[in-house]
């Protein structure tokens, strides 16, 4: 037998979670605390820290254990409690900004950076991907930094899963365009 520790299915830990077992909120935590950390870093940038926003996503889930369907997709759920969180910090951040902006001078301009051309191709393709409707950009983001699935990204975002395909062509088919100056000319048909 080997040494590995066999978890249980994420559909038995919400269980646990729902009956009130901390134990069984004690291994969600350790499974998914730093993918949620990441994706979190993702959306709240440096205007927050990712770990409060998925300590804040896990006391919801805690607090409001027994709303939860045992026979969703617990992935999805963590994923929507920690977009739910890091929007909501997003806010309050974009409150005190306000406040902020109101009695301080603007900033000086950034100094310029280096003209690498991959330097300028990783620019290109992040502002690429801000330029992205906030639907389109989320899809693609949940799609391609997270690793979930179209059906997940559906559950996540309220979709249905044509929908997160569709808006996943439309995203690659944005950035082909803002990009294309980078890609390679297509040759001659065979």
């Amino acid at each position: 037998m080997s040494g590995r520790v066999l978890l249980p299915p994420d559909s038995e830990l919400l269980h646990g979670v729902r009956s009130g077992d901390r134990e069984a909120l004690e291994r969600l935590h350790a499974l998914y605390w730093s993918p949620l950390v990441q994706f979190a870093r993702r959306i709240v940038d440096a205007r927050a820290d990712p770990q409060d926003v998925v300590q804040e996503a896990f006391i919801r889930l805690w607090t409001h254990r027994e709303r939860w369907d045992e026979r969703g997709s617990l992935r999805s759920l963590l994923y929507t409690l920690t977009r739910n969180a890091a929007l909501d910090e997003l806010r309050r951040h974009r409150r005190g900004e306000r406040v902020l902006h109101e009695t301080e001078p603007p900033a000086a301009p950034a100094a310029p950076s280096d003209d690498a051309i991959a330097a300028d191709l990783r620019r290109a393709a992040l502002a690429a991907v801000a330029r992205l409707p906030p639907q389109r950009r989320e899809v693609f983001r949940l799609a391609r930094a997270e690793g979930l699935t179209y059906a997940e990204i559906a559950e996540v975002l309220g979709l249905s899963p044509q929908t997160v395909a569709n808006h996943m062509s439309l995203a690659l088919a944005d950035l082909r365009r803002a990009l294309e100056r980078w890609l390679p000319e297509p040759g001659p048909s065979p």
